[in-house]
């Protein structure tokens, strides 16, 4: 999963990608606060790669999305990108939680794509993330990806540093070495802020002025000299939409 990346360029619908491009990542909070649809998502974030959770109303092109649903539930976890097409990856025992899929026909021909939702259960969601990132990591060996992307709403802290200063909790820190030492990732967010606080992805219902980074976008660590920016977008009508704020990276092209 460390190689270069090797798939061939293509003639993308948009100019502006052969110098960028971008990924998002959106709890859209079961479907949508107000009901957004995904394409508004991926329109308004102007992503090139999209990852959802807590996501329903797909339509359009439907080589275009890969969506899983939860069990007994409308929404699920979802990709969905502007360009190229999408061929699912299945993630064993996790339906719903994860979605998987090979991004084909664009300059990252059979990157691996994962949009993953920290479920809760034995050992909390520290202990599910592991077992999630077990069938994550068997998916991805059996489907021989190289390199792949991991975002989503993780359920715990994502940066490496905390919200208060102190120091990040000792199990949310394992997942996150995880990500970095086993998968070869590289958080985007914290890589462009490496002495900042992180920023508010959720805004709790109880009280919304507590900051939580639980939503990430990690990539492949040799992808990290093309990050060029990753921000979280708070505004009213992102607020009126979730109760997740998106993730937006932008990295440059890489030939």
């Amino acid at each position: 999963m460390r190689a270069p990346i090797e798939g061939a360029r293509t003639t993308l619908h948009d100019a502006r990608l052969m110098d960028a491009w971008r990924l998002a990542t959106l709890n859209m909070l079961k479907g949508g606060g107000r009901r957004v649809a995904p394409d508004e998502v991926l329109r308004d974030t102007r992503a090139d790669l999209l990852l959802l959770q807590e996501a329903a109303g797909f339509a359009g092109a439907p080589r275009q999305w890969v969506w899983q649903p939860v069990h007994a539930r409308h929404w699920g976890s979802a990709i969905r990108v502007a360009h190229g097409r999408l061929e699912p990856i299945a993630v064993t025992g996790f339906d719903g939680w994860v979605a998987g899929a090979h991004w084909r026909g664009t300059r990252f021909d059979g990157l691996g794509v994962f949009s993953v939702h920290g479920p809760h259960g034995a050992g909390g969601y520290c202990g599910r993330m592991h077992h999630l990132l077990d069938a994550v990591g068997m998916a991805a060996r059996r489907a021989g990806l190289r390199d792949i992307v991991v975002g989503g709403d993780f359920n715990i802290c994502v940066s490496a540093r905390s919200h208060s200063g102190a120091p990040v909790r000792m199990r949310d820190h394992a997942v996150q070495q995880r990500l970095r030492d086993e998968f070869g990732l590289v958080n985007a967010w914290d890589a462009l802020h490496p002495r900042m606080q992180p920023a508010q992805t959720l805004r709790w219902t109880g009280d919304r002025s507590v900051p939580y980074h639980c939503d990430g976008l990690f990539v492949p660590q040799h992808w990290a000299g093309a990050l060029r920016r990753c921000v979280v977008l708070s505004s009213a009508r992102w607020c009126a939409r979730s109760d997740h704020n998106p993730v937006v990276a932008t990295l440059d092209a890489m030939r």
